[in-house]
């Protein structure tokens, strides 16, 4: 629930900017400015890089004499929210000395009062003087092992957002008035300052958090480019990208692309998908049993955002061939289930190694355009899990992939007859940055922005989930 609290001020503040978000609290004390975070790139090019904190700072892996940069305090904003609990809730925003407003869609609700905020940012332009010919240690523990990786980047940490005030989250999930395990449809996660001035008011909740003053909620990095002698460059433009020199100018190994067969003319969203095909193909194929048991089980997962990124973590971990923290799966059985699943599958492919990991990538593939979509559109996604929405919402992204109409009497979209379906269906659309258009006995769909990623996510999660249902 931190971790949503934080995620939640960063799209509200910086949506396409360069703050992350902490997600964990107990990283917080580890976030000052230069200290060394490790950036991981993800295994489908859709997905933002991961970022993991070390016990380390960069004097620490420095040779010689330290260096310390000025680093300047100054107030940076104040954050409050008010929950909107309806399915269509907006948000009003004002910034500076005001309140942000913050209000999530259908059933889940956050509130947060994170209160007077500051942002300490190191001086870069004095961080590039004190930086020249400098050089760092290149059998330090920490550089060995990031070295090792070809997917692993070197960064410092730039600047952060601290609190100056108490906080307290809390989270409450219930279903039907009643309290319920980790699945339950309406969830509530509340930050609340605590101060003499607006005393905290207690709620019946599950789980409460204490956050202290000077606790890193949102920080931005450098990445750096290491040349094989040590020396260092700092990459101050968004299109600079850092690394470890090997053999040759610095080279980082890129998410996974792909692309549409050569001579073929696309757009961007058809030839995404096209190069993903292959992967959607292998869910439709397992076994009918298979199917209906990992469709129960991760429409079971749409209620939490929270257990399908530890569930994509664990996925990530294995296709990558190495062992998924069990700690992380303990806390939720039904995530260890649904795990021990997929890798029961994977297993039992008949084809050899190849089918293995076909089935593997496969799930992870469908669990990660889940885990890219908000708290929001997860929950009108499992409104349409049945077999007949499933059905139409695949004849809908299969026509916007080919910007076509979609004619309401095709019998594929017999379930958007059903007003409350087609309200469903248009709500979650809309939480993926598509309209959808009603133009008499027709639909069409529309994309605001080509470069979101979105609506490619949402065609995914379709696909996939449409390939599991099983028929009525």
């Amino acid at each position: 629930m931190f971790a949503k609290a934080t995620k939640n001020l960063v799209y509200e503040i910086d949506v396409d900017g360069s703050l992350i978000p902490v997600s964990r609290l107990n990283d917080s004390d580890g976030l000052t400015p230069l200290a060394l975070v490790i950036k991981r790139n993800r295994y489908w090019f859709w997905q933002r890089p991961k970022y993991l904190t070390s016990d380390f700072k960069l004097n620490d892996v420095l040779v010689g004499d330290p260096i310390n940069p000025a680093v300047v305090e100054t107030d940076f904003l104040t954050f409050n929210g008010k929950v909107v609990d309806n399915k269509s809730g907006s948000a009003a925003a004002d910034f500076g000395p005001g309140t942000i407003n913050t209000g999530v869609a259908s059933s889940s609700k956050l509130q947060s009062a994170f209160g007077n905020l500051k942002k300490q940012e190191v001086d870069v332009q004095n961080l590039l003087q004190l930086s020249k010919s400098r050089v760092l240690d290149l059998t330090h523990s920490l550089i060995e092992q990031t070295r090792e990786s070809h997917r692993e980047v070197l960064t410092l940490v730039k600047e952060r957002i601290v609190t100056t005030q108490p906080c307290t989250v809390t989270e409450d999930v219930q279903e039907g008035g009643t309290c319920t395990g980790m699945f339950g449809f309406n969830k509530t996660i509340k930050v609340s300052v605590n101060d003499k001035e607006k005393p905290f008011v207690e709620y019946d909740t599950n789980v409460s958090i204490n956050i202290p003053p000077k606790t890193t909620i949102a920080y931005s990095v450098i990445e750096l480019e290491v040349a094989q002698t040590g020396h260092y460059e700092l990459c101050l433009l968004p299109n600079i990208k850092g690394g470890f020199e090997v053999d040759g100018p610095v080279k980082v190994q890129k998410a996974r692309t792909v692309s549409a067969a050569p001579g073929k003319t696309t757009n961007k969203l058809q030839e995404d998908l096209e190069g993903l095909q292959g992967q959607l193909t292998v869910l439709s194929k397992l076994p009918s049993s298979t199917r209906s048991s990992l469709f129960q089980q991760i429409s079971q997962l749409l209620q939490d955002s929270a257990a399908i990124s530890v569930l994509e973590d664990a996925l990530e971990d294995l296709c990558d061939g190495t062992q998924a923290d069990p700690s992380a799966l303990e806390k939720v059985p039904a995530l260890k289930a649904t795990l021990e699943l997929i890798q029961k599958t994977a297993g039992a492919s008949p084809s050899g190694k190849q089918k293995k990991l076909s089935a593997l990538t496969a799930t992870h593939l469908l669990i990660s355009s889940l885990d890219e979509m908000t708290d929001s559109a997860l929950l009108e996604l499992k409104s349409c899990c049945s077999y007949a929405t499933l059905q139409a919402l695949l004849h809908l992204v299969q026509n916007m992939i080919s910007n076509k109409k979609s004619s309401l009497k095709d019998a594929a979209l017999a379930a958007l007859t059903d007003e409350k379906v087609f309200k469903n269906v248009t709500s979650l659309f809309a939480s993926c940055n598509v309209k959808l258009l009603k133009q008499k006995d027709s639909v069409a769909t529309k994309i605001s922005n080509p470069q979101d990623r979105l609506p490619l996510m949402l065609c995914i999660a379709v696909k996939g989930l449409a390939s599991l249902v099983p028929p009525v």
